[in-house]
């Protein structure tokens, strides 16, 4: 006689029962992948730090608990975790983070920072910042179709709306004010930001594979602190950055070092069907 193992219950529903295998499928299509992703990172570390004769305490997990709340205008704990919660990273995913985090800064050489560095955080943090919105586009064409609609008349914050393939269409193209040292916008961008007319819009500017329109809506903000006053917490910052860029690549490095087989098509192909 075959014996039928069933999953734990979950949840009922009235009368009806939820198993853990009920929610299998549409857990793997919510975020299956990215869990795979931390598990295949968290596995490659721990043999990385083991390699090199290396641990994770409890000093270094508290570290990066008061890096995650300083980073953030959000100096509760109870609202750093409501954020992360928002983000789908409960207590257990976030203790993973926390780990993982703290690994990759074991594996890290040490970092020295340079003056103009810090500088260009101080820039980046408490420098001018140009409030503007952006339409982007895949190709030059429709970037000029659109330049025709906002000559003859049309919004800027309508037309992004309708257009662009970018996530601020929602807000009308509305992005973060873009200061002219932030090394998150393309270098094309904080070039024709520097120069912008107030509510004129940009020629089409090519970034990798996308045009992006853009429209400054107000005059920059004024510095918002003394550089003397807050060099010290720009150095801070500067380290963190070098930091993480290292983190970054050193994580890439220790995944191509292990071998990953994924039985359950699920985790790389959402539908269950053959690719």
């Amino acid at each position: 006689m075959k014996i039928q193992v069933k999953s734990p219950i979950v949840a009922t529903i009235n009368n009806s029962t939820i198993r853990q295998e009920d929610l299998w499928i549409a857990l793997m299509e919510c975020s299956g992948q990215e869990i795979l992703d931390d598990l295949i990172l968290t596995t490659a570390l721990e043999n990385e730090l083991a390699t090199n004769g290396f641990e994770v305490l409890q000093t270094d997990l508290r570290y990066e608990e008061d890096i995650l709340l300083s980073l953030s205008s959000r100096t509760n704990e109870d609202s750093i975790n409501k954020i992360l919660q928002d983000r789908g990273i409960g207590p257990e995913r976030k203790s993973q983070l926390l780990w993982r985090n703290a690994a990759l800064r074991k594996l890290t050489s040490e970092i020295e920072v340079g003056d103009e560095a810090v500088k260009r955080m101080y820039s980046i943090v408490h420098g001018p910042k140009y409030p503007a919105r952006i339409i982007v586009l895949t190709t030059l064409g429709e970037a000029n179709e659109t330049i025709v609609r906002l000559q003859d008349g049309e919004t800027f914050s309508d037309v992004a709306l309708e257009v662009s393939i970018d996530p601020s269409a929602s807000l009308g193209g509305l992005v973060n004010p873009i200061s002219t040292s932030d090394p998150a916008w393309p270098s094309t961008i904080r070039e024709s930001i520097s120069t912008a007319k107030v509510n004129e819009f940009s020629e089409p500017i090519f970034i990798g594979d996308r045009w992006v329109l853009l429209t400054v809506t107000g005059t920059p903000s004024t510095p918002t602190a003394i550089f003397e006053d807050v060099e010290n917490e720009m150095r801070r910052l500067t380290t963190l950055a070098q930091e993480r860029f290292q983190m970054e690549k050193i994580a890439q490095k220790v995944i191509e070092k292990v071998n990953v087989r994924i039985f359950d098509q699920h985790l790389i192909n959402p539908s269950g069907s053959d690719r």
